[in-house]
Order: C-alpha cells, then sequence, then structure tokens
C-alpha cells in the first residue's frame, strides 16, 4: 500500500446527516470525500454540475447507456450519472471509499464495485463509456498508465474521457504555486509525488489503436488546479464520424 492509498483509506463521511434527495448537499459531500475542496470559497456547486455536462457529453453516451469510472472514490460522479438514469460501475483501490459508495447507492443500482489497482481492471463487462477523474496523476509513470488506458480501451464500446491530467510542461509551475502557498509542501508531500504527462504520451497512444484524440482546458469556476492541467478525450474514429 502507497501512501497516496493510506490517505485515501482515512477519508471519513458526514453523510449521516444528509437528506439523500437533497443533490447539492450530497454531491458537495461526495466530492469533498474525494478530495476536492468544495467550502470556503472553493468549487462551487453550479461549477460541478456544469462539468459534469460537459463531460456527458464528451462521453457521447447514448440514452439509458451506461458508463464505467476508474478511481471512482465515494462515487460523486456516479453517481450524477445514475440519477440521469445510466447504468454505472466503478474502481478504486481504497476499500474505504468503495465501502462509501456502497452505502450511497441502492441496493442493485451498481453492476460492479470493485476495489483494486486500476492496472487490474477487469475487462469482461462492457461499457459505452469509460471515465477517470483525477486520477491519472497518482500513477507512477507512463508504463503504468498505459496499461490503465489499454484496459480502459477493452472495457468499453465507446469513448474514453480523462480529466484532470496535469501537464508535464507546467510542473515547475505547480510546485512554485504550492511551495509559495506551503512554504512546508515539500516535506508535507514527502514520497506523495504526482506525475505530470506529456501531451505526445496521450497522441501516441491515439495513434497505435486509431482513435481520434481532443485535449481541452480545464475551466471549472473556483478550481485552483486549473492552469496546471487538461483533460483527453478518446473516440473511436468510426463513432467520430456518425
Amino acid at each position: 500500500m502507497n501512501r497516496w492509498q493510506e490517505i485515501w483509506n482515512k477519508r471519513s463521511a458526514q453523510l449521516a446527516g444528509i437528506d439523500r434527495s437533497d443533490k447539492r448537499a450530497m454531491l458537495l459531500e461526495l466530492k469533498r470525500i474525494n478530495g476536492f475542496d468544495v467550502t470556503g470559497g472553493g468549487i462551487p456547486y453550479e461549477s460541478l454540475l456544469k462539468q459534469y455536462e460537459e463531460t456527458k457529453a464528451a462521453l457521447r453516451l447514448p440514452a439509458g447507456g451506461s458508463i464505467f469510472e476508474v478511481g471512482c472514490g465515494a462515487g460523486a460522479n456516479l453517481w450524477l450519472f445514475r440519477l440521469d438514469g445510466f447504468a454505472v460501475g466503478g474502481l478504486d483501490y481504497s476499500e474505504k471509499l468503495i465501502s462509501i459508495m456502497k452505502d450511497v447507492f441502492a441496493e442493485g443500482t451498481l453492476r460492479e464495485s470493485l476495489c483494486d489497482e486500476a492496472k487490474n481492471l477487469p475487462t469482461k463487462e462492457k461499457y459505452d463509456g469509460v471515465l477517470a477523474n483525477s486520477v491519472f496523476s497518482y500513477f507512477p509513470d507512463e508504463s503504468y498508465a498505459e496499461t490503465v488506458l489499454e484496459k480502459m480501451l477493452e472495457k468499453t464500446c465507446g469513448s474514453i474521457v480523462l480529466l484532470d491530467v496535469h501537464d508535464a510542461e507546467k510542473r515547475a509551475d505547480f510546485l512554485s504555486v504550492r511551495r509559495m502557498i506551503d512554504p512546508d509542501y515539500d516535506e508535507r508531500y514527502k514520497n506523495l509525488d504526482k506525475f505530470f504527462y506529456r501531451r505526445s504520451f496521450f497522441d501516441e497512444f491515439a495513434k497505435k489503436h486509431d482513435l481520434s484524440i481532443v485535449f481541452a482546458d480545464s475551466t471549472i469556476e473556483g478550481y485552483w488546479n486549473n492552469p496546471f492541467i487538461y483533460h483527453v478525450y478518446f473516440h473511436r474514429k468510426e463513432e467520430s464520424e456518425r
């Protein structure tokens, strides 16, 4: 177990006092559990919904289709997709977060709820789209990331969307900002590195598998990470040409 995994396994939920029908309260709490700052002037609820709609559009899911999330955490994104009538499933390496997700979803509403490493993603059951949100930066290197991408491609008959990929060209700027905000950043985050990706890595994967690829900027209001990340959308070319 690595240090990031230890941290995610210590996350706590504050769902007991929340009305499960309160969409706003539920989403903000599930995002908080997943490590997003949604309080004290953080990411506004409306911005989270806007990103969800953009993600749904990028996935090009058919009505009543299905979506699987790699690194689903407590299930914040899947919860929104389920509210919109999609079949959902997810995988996360944190037993604690998977346990919270199972508690949030009504029995029988998750097609899969798997606790495992992303590289071990089973691919027998297929989905119309596969998503990973703020996950790839926790992988150790490009070799691991390519293994996961291969699994994701096999898992879906449709599209792959990666949100919040840290940009290799912005690594120095990211570290400068973090150290300015927190002078003890290097000590506090010792052995808690993030991996930064070359865009060419994703271009090469798309070319290898004859996929179309789109890079998109992160524009979610109130998210301090915006300048240092980008999104990646993969589509099968026959799908893109429809």
